[in-house]
């Protein structure tokens, strides 16, 4: 009866599996549903807090990046090189070499390279020591082969000239170069200023424009033969002019020309200063001693303490203690004696003036040949 009874209870599952149908089976006890629940519960649990530290990591990173260093691409930027060394030749073949601490050629201008701290060392002719041209920037056109300087530019010659500017365009092949900048040059010229300038002729003439200040003074070593270095004495000759050109021994005034020494002045319009070369042009160099001749030309006028002298045209020559005035000469002298004429010679040494030609004045002599001698003066 009860075995009737519990296989009457029991699920008759024969009708279903006779039709093939699948029907659920209890395969897990309940422990072990409840165990594989804890499990999966624990992984969650585990997933969530490894997802917590991986957000706060990159929240992290992010704010600690912030204030680091920011990169950024320069599309302008194509190469930067460092120690870069650059070669040429000059139009009369002479090798000349640039080199910098970096170099940076740009996308806009592939033809130049912007320089930090240039060096340039180039022959002014063959045969001589190296010169030079130091910068803090420059800019290198190395197709053109013209370099741009700037900022605390120094020129060293090897023949001793010494130049200061803030701005230098030098043209290698021409050996040539010129600034917009004021100058300010040291040798054995003496000390020059300019507000603009030019150097050409192989670096040899020196071109100083718009306002020049110059002292001229005898160079390191110079010999004289006689104590006079100039047209008044033996000390520095202070000059001022528009334009001043200085060539070896030739100096070149233009332009509301003043040159003064020890209470003599000499003004014109136009001055051509020669001094005396003791040596030294064969290898490139010379050493500059006394002023040998000054022709001065349009509104000369020469001033002492012992005459005031006036013409067209003035000419000092040295070796002769002699000065030659010509066109429309008026001399006045202290105790108000005044001559005109129409050329006129002055001795330096024995203080004798010579008028030539037509005469006017007092002290004219009938034969329109004066000769006046200055009280104290010569011997």
């Amino acid at each position: 009866m009860n075995a009737t009874a519990n296989i009457s209870s029991a699920p008759d599952r024969s009708v279903s599996e006779g039709l093939g149908l699948w029907e659920p089976k209890r395969t897990l006890t309940l422990e072990a549903a409840r165990s594989h629940t804890r499990r999966i519960k624990l992984m969650r649990y585990v997933l969530i807090a490894i997802s917590c530290v991986l957000v706060t990591f990159l929240i992290l990173q992010f704010f600690s990046d912030r204030g680091g260093p920011s990169f950024e691409n320069d599309p302008s930027e194509s190469v930067k090189m460092t120690n870069p060394r650059y070669s040429g030749r000059t139009g009369d073949g002479l090798p000349f070499n640039l080199t910098a601490d970096t170099a940076i050629r740009r996308m806009k201008n592939l033809n130049t390279v912007l320089l930090d701290s240039p060096v340039l060392e180039f022959m002014r002719s063959e045969g001589v020591e190296n010169s030079s041209v130091i910068a803090k920037d420059g800019a290198y056109n190395d197709v053109e082969k013209i370099l741009d300087l700037n900022k605390d530019v120094n020129l060293e010659t090897d023949d001793g000239n010494k130049c200061d500017t803030t701005h230098a365009r030098i043209f290698n092949v021409e050996k040539r170069i010129t600034g917009n900048e004021p100058i300010y040059c040291t040798g054995d010229f003496g000390q020059v200023s300019g507000q603009r300038y030019e150097i050409k002729d192989d670096y040899s003439t020196f071109i100083f424009k718009d306002g020049l200040v110059a002292k001229l003074t005898r160079s390191a070593g110079a010999m004289d033969a006689e104590d006079s270095f100039g047209f008044g004495g033996s000390g520095p000759i202070d000059v001022t002019s528009d334009l001043g050109i200085y060539k070896g021994r030739h100096t070149d005034l233009r332009g509301d020309v003043r040159v003064a020494q020890e209470g003599a002045v000499i003004t014109s319009d136009k001055m051509d200063i020669f001094r005396v070369n003791e040596g030294g042009e064969e290898t490139g160099s010379v050493k500059l001693g006394a002023i040998q001749r000054i022709d001065a030309q349009g509104d000369f006028h020469y001033v002492t303490a012992d005459n005031d002298i006036r013409g067209r045209k003035g000419v000092y020559e040295r070796d002769k203690s002699l000065m030659t005035v010509t066109g429309d000469v008026i001399v006045v002298q202290p105790d108000g004696k005044r001559v005109e004429a129409q050329k006129m010679t002055y001795n330096t040494k024995t203080g004798t003036i010579r008028f030539l030609g037509n005469c006017l004045g007092r002290d004219c002599a009938s034969n329109g040949r004066t000769e006046i001698r200055i009280p104290g003066s010569g011997k």
